[in-house]
């Protein structure tokens, strides 16, 4: 297809545009929307993504910038939100691929502290409805993660934080955001260890730690979830 067809496939503009000379400041916005719309015909219908920037690979950067803030090495940020998105989209085709095993008449809830000490059923956390699910994470953030009982938090509490974020429905409503800004912040003060230094050779060595598992979670709700302005709120900034 020649570039003259290509330009003949996009529909006819809505407003008219101006005339524009190449190399030259547009002078009104007729001009600014010719540029716009010339631009727009020579960016290609796929584009490749650099799947090298997943990598974590050594972060040798000095974990703070000149105003003393922290930086989050990017290596650590990109893998773990790539991962966790593609473990999103796995959960999503399982709900579509077998709604009759994992929809139906949803089970009362119950839980106790002692139920988060153990690992979260998939099938359990895939049938939950969203109203059932931010109930049962206001319930880890309100009584698990409470400060007043740090002495006892469950074991398994960090995987079922990162299991029902995974089925969290996107845009989140403005009241269920609240619960998930609020568990991030506990899992900030409870990965404080790392996040005082966020040294790349430390994180590299604590990935079986529990403080690093709440750190994931800590970057999973800034990141993915985009609530930006906890980073700040932790002094820590994105690189």
């Amino acid at each position: 297809m020649s570039e003259d067809e290509d330009i003949d496939c996009y529909p006819p503009q809505a407003l008219p545009i101006g005339t524009h000379t190449a190399g030259e400041k547009p002078q009104d916005g007729l001009q600014y929307l010719s540029i716009v719309h010339s631009e727009a015909s020579h960016i290609p219908d796929v584009m490749s993504v650099d799947r090298s920037m997943f990598d974590l690979a050594p972060d040798v950067s000095t974990p703070r910038n000149q105003s003393g803030k922290l930086n989050f090495p990017s290596g650590l940020i990109n893998k773990q939100v790539h991962k966790f998105s593609k473990l999103r989209q796995y959960c999503s085709r399982m709900q579509k691929l077998h709604p009759s095993k994992l929809q139906g008449d949803e089970v009362e809830l119950s839980f106790s502290k002692k139920t988060f000490d153990k690992e979260p059923c998939l099938s359990l956390v895939l049938s939950l409805s969203q109203i059932s699910l931010f109930e049962v994470l206001d319930y880890v953030q309100d009584v698990c993660l409470s400060a007043e009982e740090k002495s006892r938090i469950p074991t398994c509490v960090s995987s079922w934080v990162f299991s029902l974020l995974c089925v969290a429905d996107k845009p989140v409503p403005m009241d269920y955001m609240a619960i998930i800004r609020s568990v991030g912040r506990r899992c900030a003060v409870l990965s404080s260890s790392l996040l005082t230094s966020l040294d790349p050779q430390s994180l590299a060595n604590s990935s079986d730690d529990p403080s690093f598992q709440y750190l994931v979670l800590f970057i999973l709700v800034c990141h993915y979830f985009e609530q930006f302005d906890l980073l700040e709120e932790f002094g820590v900034i994105t690189p």
